[in-house]
């Protein structure tokens, strides 16, 4: 599915071992955490990375399984891809996760955001989404988002990059074994940063915060944070280790109000 991903046994061998002290802390790292098949998606990821190119293009792909005593099989997918002009931006964010084990299902989920944004002037913009997400474990059969927002951005002197955004959104819900559906009006708060880490290989950690309270009911509150530490192992691949925390103030019965996630791979990106 991605064309070009050609990497020469030589050029890998000579990155591992270039790198292999932080591959090897970063594994070590993911190994002492429990593993997810849930997907961790921050559609601002992407946003910052190779800012003069004109398209770029970067996917996640996670394969695994095992049979005998045993049995289970994982499959998750990842791509995040951006077009730019001089004053716009064009995003499109998918994420695909499936999961069994011992013949059950344990994951079952789906994302896909496109989003626009247009440059103002002196690091200031506007945006509009769309979004569409299905998650059987959350029993949330489709969710169905439209929004807009402001948005402020900073870089400074030390490439630390600042995104502030502020708008509204209005989704549309249906949750498996429920007849209707519902729609809430919610505000759209989040504060993404990207800090470069002054280490013996390129890296960085990047975090992101967004609150979504409903407008006739603010106590109503759905927030995400997520944590990700990323090292470059050549200039198309990375490996990156990712920590989400979700909660929701007002969960349907019989879900969880929070949950903590994990995940960690490799991500391969091309631009022009």
């Amino acid at each position: 599915m991605v064309r070009g991903f050609k990497i020469s046994r030589k050029k890998l061998g000579s990155a591992f071992k270039r790198y292999r002290r932080w591959i090897s802390g970063l594994v070590l790292a993911v190994a002492t955490v429990p593993t997810t098949t849930w997907a961790i998606v921050d559609v601002q990821d992407e946003y910052y990375t190779a800012p003069d190119a004109e398209v770029l293009s970067a996917w996640s792909l996670d394969f695994s399984g095992a049979t005998g005593n045993d049995a289970r099989q994982t499959f998750s997918l990842e791509t995040h891809n951006l077009w730019r002009t001089e004053d716009r931006t064009l995003m499109l964010i998918g994420s695909y996760s499936r999961a069994d084990s011992g013949g059950r299902d344990t994951a079952d989920n789906q994302f896909l955001h496109g989003r626009y944004v247009r440059a103002l002037a002196a690091g200031r913009g506007i945006e509009g989404y769309v979004q569409t997400q299905k998650d059987r474990f959350q029993r949330l059969d489709s969710r169905h988002v439209i929004g807009v927002g402001y948005r402020l951005e900073r870089e400074y002197e030390s490439k630390r990059r600042l995104l502030l955004g502020i708008g509204g959104l209005v989704e549309r819900e249906r949750y498996v074994d429920l007849a209707r559906s519902e729609t809430n009006q919610r505000a759209n708060i989040y504060l993404t940063t990207e800090i470069p880490l002054a280490l013996a290989t390129a890296a960085s950690v990047s975090f992101s915060a967004y609150l979504q309270p409903k407008f006739d009911d603010p106590g109503d509150l759905r927030s995400i944070a997520l944590a990700k530490f990323e090292v470059k192992i050549s200039s198309a691949l990375s490996m990156d280790l990712t920590v989400a925390y979700d909660h929701d103030s007002n969960p349907l019965s019989g879900v969880e109000p929070q949950n903590v996630r994990y995940a960690s791979g490799l991500t391969y990106r091309f631009q022009r």
